[in-house]
Formats: structure tokens, sequence, C-alpha cells
């Protein structure tokens, strides 16, 4: 006796329809590696974005980052100021006074260091004269925005003297690269100042 297939009332339904549980699976097929694409591009482009911001971080450090130009320059030392750097646009000295200065980790013990000297006040031409350990080495060096280097031995004791005040005071900034420290000062015509070089420990 033969067996007669009853047929179903069930309405037949997209996905019991043939050929679309074929079309379906390579649309997804297709379409799940583009996203997967799309997924990897954006985030190399988020790691890339975060490595930038983190380099300009570095390479834009100066003074701002350790306080206002007044704080800055009342603090004295500063290890973010860059050498020619002028903080003010007017003829200003933060209130500081003179002072000597003892330059740790200068240099190797025998050997030689740099020493960068420029005006970080509005530059009006004041003068200083720079002795190394008793001898000239600049008798007359102008102060600008230009740092000045001069080279001088570890250990050794520098002199800064004023010559010449165009007017409001001879304020300078000296920096060690060696020890990547900045020093403010200021100093009267006739008086001087004196910074202690000292090689590293």
């Amino acid at each position: 006796m033969r067996k007669v297939q009853q047929k179903s009332n069930q309405p037949v339904t997209e996905y019991d329809q043939p050929g679309k549980d074929h079309d379906n699976d390579q649309s997804e097929q297709e379409l799940v590696p583009h996203q997967s694409m799309i997924r990897k591009s954006l985030g190399w482009t988020a790691l890339t974005i975060v490595g930038f911001a983190i380099l300009s971080g570095f390479f834009t450090t100066s003074y701002s980052d350790e306080g206002t130009p007044e704080e800055v320059v009342a603090n004295r030392i500063n290890t973010a100021t860059e050498a020619g750097e002028s903080l003010f646009e007017e003829e200003v000295n933060a209130n500081i006074e003179a002072r000597d200065f003892e330059v740790t980790n200068a240099g190797t013990d025998g050997g030689e260091a740099r020493m960068l000297i420029w005006d970080f006040n509005k530059v009006d031409l004041d003068e200083v004269a720079v002795w190394v350990d008793g001898v000239p080495v600049k008798e007359k060096l102008i102060l600008s925005e230009n740092a000045s280097a001069i080279n001088i031995p570890v250990p050794s004791t520098v002199t800064i003297r004023g010559v010449k005040d165009v007017g409001g005071g001879i304020s300078y900034a000296v920096k060690f690269p060696n020890n990547d420290t900045t020093y403010f000062n200021v100093v009267t015509t006739g008086q001087t100042n004196t910074y202690t070089v000292l090689p590293r420990p």
C-alpha cells in the first residue's frame, strides 16, 4: 500500500523557500569580512592618534608646563625652558633678586660643559662680562634672544658681571644643557653673580 504524503497547511516562510538559505549564507559571508576590515582600520587609526598625541606632548613641553612666566622666574630654576626663550614682552624681573647658584651634574670631572646665556625679558641690549676661574672669557657680551654659547671646564667658577644697563635692570638666564637646567638671574652694573659648576658624582 502506498502512503500518501499529506500537505502541510502551514505557510511557507522565506527561510523555507528553495535557494534562500544559500543566498543568505552568501550575504552573511560577504558582510563579515567587510566588517572585520572596518574594525581593524578603526583600531589602527585610534592607536595612531594616541601615538601622535603622546609624541606631541614630548615635543611641545615648555616652561608653561611648570606655571606662568612669573612663577617660573620666581622659582629661579627650571628644566623645561628652551634656550633663547623669551618669557616676557616687557622689561620685568618677577621681583627676583641677584643670587649665586651651585650647578650640579654639569659634566664629567675634568671635562667641558656648555653654558648658554640670553635675555629672557624684552630684549634691550644689556651687556655683561663672563669670567671663568678669574679669567675673562667674554668682556662684553650683549644679551639678546639668541643664546650665546660658552665652553667652560668642569669643575669651575663662572662669574657674570653687569657691564651696561640700558634700563629696567640686567636680567638674564643661563642654561647648562648637560643637566638640562636653566637659572634665572639679575645683576646690576658693576656687581656679579657666581655659578659654581660641579661634575657628576
